[in-house]
């Protein structure tokens, strides 16, 4: 009995799931878990954390500066970005300018 060929034969089923299965993005200057920003292009797929390399902060999308953040390098955890030496940006209470109070 022969079996005719369909059209998805040459097509293999994925084995992984989750972002470490995007191969197709290779690894940023930070490692594993980074991808180096291209100007004018938004991130690579599963990529949402912005990374600035001269503050060595990142920006988590609910940041209140992740809209106006320029991403050096993109990440994919917070895990990933605190491994490759960066830390995570927090709102610091402003100094009051009146010192009574």
């Amino acid at each position: 009995m022969d079996v005719e060929p369909t059209l998805f034969d040459h097509m293999q089923p994925a084995t992984e799931s989750g972002p470490e299965a995007n191969p197709a993005v290779p690894p940023g200057r930070y490692g594993e878990g980074s991808a180096d920003a291209v100007p004018h292009q938004g991130p690579p797929d599963g990529f949402t954390i912005k990374g600035n390399a001269q503050s060595m902060l990142f920006h988590t999308p609910d940041s209140p500066y992740y809209g106006r953040t320029k991403p050096e390098v993109w990440f994919r955890t917070e895990a990933d970005a605190e491994r490759a030496g960066f830390t995570k940006y927090t709102r610091r209470p402003r100094k009051s300018a009146n010192p009574r109070g």
